[in-house]
C-alpha cells in the first residue's frame, strides 16, 4: 500500500508524533501536516517528554500548537514524523509499539527494518531527502494541496535546519526550497530568525566538559573519541568532531537508566571508508545493549537502557572492527592518555 493521501486522515483522529526531544525538522514536519489538514478537530501534535529550543522558540514564532506525552490510545492513527523506531518516541515507546491503531511513518534517515516500520501501515521512507519537511511537501503535492504561508515557512525551515545550511541537499531540496520560501512569503534570513536562538550557558558548559572528558583512541589511523556527558549528546558529540575526530560519540544515562548516544562523523572520513553509524554501530550496538539507532551515515543516535560509558567503549570497538573489514585487517585499538 502506497502512503495516504492527506484526504484519508480527515474524518481521522489523527496524532502527528515527533520524536523525543523534537528537533525543528521534526516539529516542522508535524506543523505543515497539521496546517494543511482542512478539518483539525482531533488532530494533535504529541511530542515526547520535551522539544528543543530551537523548537520551542519555532513553535511559538508560527504558533504551532502542541501537546506534551498525549494518550496514545485516543487516537485512530498516529504519524511518526522524522523517526523509524520505536524507542525514539521516549516514554511514549511502550504506548507506541502495543498502539491498536493505524500507524504510519515519514522519516529521511536511513532505512532500517525496524519493528515499527514492519508494523506500520504505510510509510515514506527516503535517505536522499535532506529532511522529512521535504517528504512532507511530497505527500502535499500528492494529496493536491499547495501549502500555506505558516505550512510553507515551516517546510523551509525544516529544510534550511537539517540540510546543514544546504551542505546536504539535492536538487530537489532547493525546488522544493524554492517553492515554500516563495509561499511563505519571508526572505531567506527571515526563515532563519524564526528558530534562531542565543546557546544557552548549560548547552555551551556541556561542550566545553565534554571536551574536558573525552577519551581518544587511534583505530586504523583514524580518531574515535568518546565523552560522557549529562546532557546535549549530540552538541558534544558534533563539538568533537569540529575539534578533529574523525568519529565522535557523546552519551548520556539520566535517572532512570534510560541511555540516549548521538554519533557524529567527518564527511571526508564517510567518502574514505564508505562507513555509517546506522549500519555498522548502532544497528549492531542493539545486539548487546537494549535499544534502537538510528540516523544517518554520518549522523546518528541510539536509545536504549544501561551505563553510557559501557555504550561508548561498544561503539569504538564496533568502529574498529568496521574499518577492520572495509581494510581487510583489523588492526589494535590505541587509546590516548
Amino acid at each position: 500500500m502506497g502512503f495516504p493521501k492527506l484526504s484519508f486522515f480527515e474524518k481521522k483522529k489523527t496524532l502527528l508524533l515527533c520524536h523525543v526531544g523534537a528537533d525543528i525538522d521534526s516539529l516542522a514536519a508535524a506543523a505543515a501536516v497539521y496546517f494543511s489538514f482542512k478539518n483539525k478537530t482531533g488532530k494533535q501534535i504529541g511530542i515526547p517528554e520535551h522539544l528543543n529550543s530551537e523548537a520551542k522558540v519555532l513553535a511559538e514564532r508560527i504558533s504551532i500548537p502542541f501537546t506534551i506525552n498525549p494518550p496514545l490510545t485516543e487516537f485512530d492513527c498516529i504519524i511518526c514524523l522524522d523517526f523509524s523506531t520505536n524507542d525514539m518516541a521516549g516514554r511514549l515507546s511502550d504506548q507506541l509499539k502495543n498502539f491498536r491503531g493505524a500507524s504510519y511513518v515519514i522519516d529521511h534517515h536511513e532505512k532500517i527494518a525496524s519493528p515499527l516500520v514492519k508494523k506500520c501501515a504505510a510509510s515514506m521512507l527516503d535517505a536522499k531527502a535532506a529532511s522529512t519537511t521535504e517528504l512532507v511537501y511530497g505527500l502535499l503535492e500528492k494529496s493536491g494541496i499547495s501549502p500555506g504561508k505558516n505550512a510553507a515557512a515551516a517546510i523551509a525551515c525544516g529544510i534550511i535546519a537539517d540540510s546543514a545550511g544546504f551542505v546536504v541537499a539535492t536538487p530537489r531540496t532547493f525546488e522544493v526550497m524554492a517553492k515554500t520560501m516563495k509561499k511563505s512569503g519571508k526572505q531567506f534570513i527571515q526563515l532563519v530568525e524564526l528558530f534562531e536562538v542565543e546557546t544557552d550557558i548549560s548547552e555551551k558548559v556541556a561542550k566545553l566538559k565534554a571536551a574536558r572528558r573525552s577519551k581518544i583512541y587511534n583505530s586504523n589511523d583514524f580518531l574515535v573519541v568518546t565523552s560522557k556527558v549529562g546532557a546535549f549528546e549530540s552538541s558534544a558529540a558534533s563539538v568533537l568532531v569540529r575539534l578533529g575526530a574523525d568519529v565522535a560519540f557523546a552519551g548520556a544515562t539520566d535517572e532512570k537508566g534510560l541511555m540516549l548516544i548521538s554519533g557524529r562523523c567527518k564527511n571526508t572520513f564517510i567518502d574514505k571508508t564508505g562507513f555509517s553509524l546506522v549500519k555498522d554501530v548502532f544497528s549492531e550496538l542493539g545486539k548487546y545493549i537494549e535499544g534502537e539507532g538510528g540516523g544517518h551515515p554520518a549522523a546518528a543516535a541510539f536509545n536504549g537502557k544501561g551505563d553510557a560509558v559501557a555504550a561508548l567503549k561498544k561503539c569504538v570497538e564496533l568502529t574498529n572492527v568496521a574499518l577492520g573489514r572495509k581494510f581487510g585487517k583489523l588492526s589494535p585499538i590505541k587509546e590516548y592518555s
